[in-house]
């Protein structure tokens, strides 16, 4: 190899080496770091840069923000009109943090305070007290009918008692049964119905109607259609009396249930009788009907060949005889009977209890079973609108308003409505048509002879000087009763 040409090529080596050489310059503030004074705490130390910058006392939140993006002109005009601005040259307001205002420190207090008063809520509008139940009062349940009724009562839920008066001390018989045995065998039954028992004989009446809500006046005895009018009331006016009394005296306000015949005039009786105390309220006193009802629309629906639930036999007039006057034309909408088919199957209803007693033999006993039934019904149709359950409408022996009723007799049978105060509307006369009209207008007339015998009734009766004295004897004279031997519950 020529040595010239070795010599040519390493000067061009080293010629490229020396053009390619740059000087290395030393830079403090990168490779040397400066560490802090070692602390207490920690062991290691920390260099300066690693140690953050100290909280600016008016800004305590770091005011640096991540650079972002240039924002674009969409962004810029959003910003602008955010801040107020109008123009797009208006520079932009500096963001900066506002000084907090110092509070005073809230004081704490260590002293226990009572409660804040609480607040008075609005005003409600005031609604009737709501009860559990009614207590009713059989007066005169020494009878089957009596003892029928309190079975069928005693598995009413809205009723919480029901209690049972004798009404004549009598021993047992065949066709008759003692009254605490009854009640002891109805209070077996798993109903929350308490049943109670009070006697005539222990001067119990009074006790008996003590917080009573709904009287129920019964017949302790089978009545005898045998007799005229006249002895039949003259048979029963002495005991409602008594009963009127007892109820003026110890619950006046509640509502009395009328079924003992003749109902046309014990309703007038009672009535004169409250009147005297001045407890009277008739919107208290109703006559049953709801035995010759449930006869008439029963008999409708045979009739018609419907159930007897859809058919309903209103009844005007008066509650037996002559004076009774079911609507058959009531019975069923858009559809009115023969008249001679009306006139016989009122005929049929008029005289139903006779023909039920005079086939049941020897014993004299009338339809307890569906007389029962029927009373029930009205006694807890009766109970449910008192407790604001129901607003039912009845039909019963009521005293009529003259504006309603022009009539020359005080008292008619119609339908009402009763509802938590007693009856609350009469509905009145319904549109009849021409022959149960007639048959209205002489049932109106009857009314008014029984009404007027009433009044004169109970004036010989309150004006009467054997009753005066045996007044003054009973109130001057004590009694002496001897509890364990006269009483009907001795053996309890």
């Amino acid at each position: 190899m020529n040595p010239s040409t070795v010599f040519i090529k390493s000067k061009h080596l080293w010629s490229c080496l020396l053009d390619a050489y740059v000087p290395l310059t030393f830079r403090s503030d990168v490779f040397n770091r400066c560490y802090a004074k070692k602390s207490g705490d920690d062991e290691c130390r920390r260099a300066l840069v690693d140690i953050p910058p100290d909280v600016d006392p008016k800004c305590p939140q770091p005011c640096e923000r991540i650079k972002k993006k240039k924002p674009g002109l969409l962004h810029r005009i959003k910003l602008r009109v955010i801040e107020g601005g109008t123009n797009f040259g208006t520079p932009f307001r500096r963001v900066s943090c506002k000084e907090e205002e110092k509070l005073p420190p809230k004081k704490v207090d260590t002293e226990t305070k009572a409660l804040p008063p609480p607040s008075r809520p609005a005003k409600v509008p005031s609604m009737p007290e709501t009860r559990s139940g009614v207590q009713v009062s059989i007066l005169g349940a020494d009878s089957p009918l009596g003892h029928y009724v309190a079975l069928l009562l005693k598995q009413c839920p809205c009723i919480k008692k029901l209690r049972l008066y004798e009404a004549k001390h009598c021993e047992c018989s065949a066709c008759n049964r003692n009254l605490c045995k009854v009640v002891k065998d109805l209070q077996h039954i798993n109903t929350n119905c308490l049943v109670q028992a009070f006697s005539s004989s222990c001067n119990e009446l009074e006790r008996c109607l003590q917080n009573t809500d709904i009287v129920l006046m019964l017949e302790s005895s089978y009545p005898n259609l045998d007799l005229s009018f006249e002895k039949r009331f003259n048979c029963q006016a002495p005991i409602v009396k008594n009963y009127a009394d007892a109820i003026a005296n110890e619950c006046p306000k509640a509502f009395i249930i009328v079924c003992t015949t003749p109902i046309d005039c014990m309703v007038p009786l009672i009535a004169e009788t409250l009147k005297e105390t001045g407890w009277y309220d008739p919107r208290k006193v109703l006559g049953s009907l709801a035995v010759p009802e449930m006869r008439a629309s029963t008999l409708a629906a045979r009739a018609l060949c419907l159930e007897p639930r859809y058919t309903r036999v209103p009844i005007v007039g008066g509650t037996e005889g002559e004076s009774l006057v079911p609507l058959f034309s009531k019975a069923v909408e858009y559809f009115d009977f023969a008249k001679h088919n009306a006139l016989m199957m009122t005929d049929a209803v008029r005289g139903a209890q006779t023909a039920v007693t005079r086939t049941d033999g020897a014993c004299v006993r009338a339809a307890d079973l569906s007389e029962a039934h029927a009373l029930s019904g009205l006694v807890t149709k009766v109970a449910h609108a008192l407790l604001c359950h129901d607003i039912p409408r009845v039909t019963g022996f009521v005293e009529t308003d003259a504006s309603q009723v022009i009539s020359p007799a005080r008292y008619i049978a119609n339908t009402v409505v009763i509802g938590g105060s007693g009856v609350v509307k009469n509905l009145g006369l319904p549109k009849m048509t021409d022959w149960e009209t007639t048959l209205v207008n002489f049932a109106l007339i009857e009314l008014l002879e029984k009404q007027k015998m009433v009044e004169d009734w109970h004036f010989k009766y309150c004006s009467s000087s054997c009753r005066l004295d045996a007044c003054q004897f009973q109130f001057f004279t004590p009694g002496s009763f001897q509890r364990f031997d006269d009483c009907a519950y001795a053996n309890l």
